[in-house]
């Protein structure tokens, strides 16, 4: 039986360890091995679930059935809590991304914890705005950016500074093209078009795992580039 560790999920942090030992106490603890469904959409699960260890997948479909990823959710992170709160069922659909140990508390014992301790309900609040506004950004994306142009908006994403080239920037442990391309709403050969068109130019390359940008203004001049440009 699997018990305890959300002492390390971040919604939860500065309660008291009796307080999240009674938490964990009313949890159902499950095992999920990578691409195993934890939920489809319009499910009737109302549970909110703690990623322990591990990683899940939030994943929609667009109109022609391809599927797309909204959000990757970490260990310390939660989901599912809009379903908890409204009662209305699931609007998206749940996998993990590698294996992963989750806890999951019902509908009625979240809202009993939230109306206990008010810090965990302002911090769900928080998520909603956050959610909502990244959302926005990422529906305005698939609404007018190529497919291409959206796969250098996720590699813009990906980015992060380069601590070996003070002023560079890469991109580590390249997640594979599927994955991008779910990202992206687009098919894994327009991924492995638009990564060769950026070796091609000279804005990036891929080393192992990782790519090396060499020109960041460049890739994020590529990333913002209207459909019409």
């Amino acid at each position: 039986m699997i018990t305890g560790g959300l002492e390390r999920i971040g919604l939860f942090s500065g309660l008291p360890p009796e307080a999240i030992r009674e938490i964990e106490s009313l949890c159902h603890w499950h095992r999920f091995a990578a691409e195993d469904e934890v939920f489809d959409k319009d499910s009737a699960s109302l549970d909110v679930y703690f990623v322990v260890q591990g990683a899940v997948r939030i994943m929609n479909q667009l109109d022609g059935g391809r599927e797309v990823t909204f959000a990757n959710i970490s260990a310390g992170n939660y989901f599912g809590e809009l379903a908890a709160i409204d009662g209305r069922g699931r609007s998206a659909r749940v996998a993990a991304a590698e294996d992963s140990i989750l806890a999951s508390l019902d509908s009625k014992a979240f809202i009993d914890v939230m109306m206990r301790h008010p810090g965990i309900a302002l911090r769900v609040m928080d998520r909603f705005v956050r959610i909502i506004r990244a959302l926005d950004g990422r529906v305005s994306d698939l609404s007018a950016l190529t497919e291409v142009q959206r796969v250098y908006a996720e590699l813009v994403r990906l980015a992060q500074p380069d601590p070996r080239r003070p002023g560079g920037w890469y991109i580590p442990d390249l997640p594979n093209h599927k994955e991008i391309a779910s990202w992206a709403g687009t098919a894994r050969e327009s991924v492995a078009q638009a990564i060769g068109e950026l070796a091609r130019q000279g804005v990036a390359e891929r080393r192992s795992m990782n790519i090396v940008v060499h020109d960041w203004a460049r890739l994020q001049e590529m990333a913002r580039a209207t459909a019409e440009s």
